[in-house]
């Protein structure tokens, strides 16, 4: 069985960091990148080869193929079941989340995530094999429930449909009053996230470039907790639930870094 893999979210460009150039990210990536269960099995800063001034690393994987063998085995249990099995378990699912905000790194996010990708495959909310509750109105991109996610390229990219991966809401879109206070955080927390991809011109002239990254990480753990306690809420005024980015792989600020 191949890995199991979600698309390139159109609001997130890795590939220039790693010179991987596939299409697409395993499940286990993806948990990686955004900190759920495995903590990074990186030990450098992005565009560096020095240690991180943040986490030390506890252990490091030789290979990501028991990673993903063990994820494999995670979805195996998604993927033995029929389509009307796993329509019924991802419309109690979404009783469960509805009315809250998430982080991104919840494990039940996470498991609804791996069964949403297999669905989406299956094209499952296509058959109308279950009734979601009546709270999520339809999505326009893949016909799945209204599940929104929010990250700091809101501006650019709008929230993120959690079932396909692309834009659910553009930027535009969203309601002016919540809009104008989205893109005030995003405008804050853009340049934060910018030093972890200094050039060296710009370390050079940082003096210690290991004290600015590490002002900017904190920085980043309490904008982000402000978009979990203040923003992604919002959102519920909208939308039948919510999910928000509760970390920042290239800071390394991971989610239990983000207190709300």
């Amino acid at each position: 069985m191949s890995a199991l893999w979600f698309d390139v979210p159109p609001w997130r460009d890795r590939v220039e960091e790693s010179g991987d150039v596939s299409p697409h990210f395993t499940f286990p990536q993806i948990c990686r990148a955004y900190g759920a269960l495995f903590p990074p099995t990186h030990s450098a800063t992005p565009l560096d080869n020095s240690s991180s001034p943040r986490h030390p690393v506890s252990m490091a994987f030789e290979s990501d193929a028991p990673l993903d063998r063990l994820w494999q085995e995670y979805g195996r249990a998604f993927q033995e079941w029929d389509d009307l099995t796993l329509a019924r378990w991802l419309a109690q699912t979404l009783g469960e989340l509805e009315g809250k905000s998430w982080r991104l790194s919840h494990p039940l996010v996470g498991a609804y995530r791996l069964a949403a990708q297999l669905a989406h495959d299956r094209q499952i909310w296509f058959k109308r094999l279950a009734t979601p509750p009546a709270a999520y109105t339809e999505s326009a991109c893949c016909r799945a429930p209204f599940l929104p996610l929010l990250t700091r390229d809101v501006r650019e990219s709008g929230l993120i449909c959690q079932h396909c991966n692309e834009t659910l809401v553009s930027f535009e879109e969203i309601p002016a009053d919540l809009r104008a206070e989205l893109e005030s955080w995003a405008q804050e927390y853009e340049p934060v996230h910018a030093v972890a991809h200094w050039d060296d011109r710009q370390r050079r002239r940082a003096g210690n470039y290991d004290a600015a990254y590490e002002n900017a990480a904190q920085q980043a753990e309490q904008l982000l907790a402000r978009a979990g306690r203040d923003l992604a809420p919002k959102l519920l005024n909208f939308y039948a639930a919510a999910v928000w980015e509760d970390q920042d792989e290239c800071l390394e600020v991971r989610p239990e870094d983000v207190a709300v």
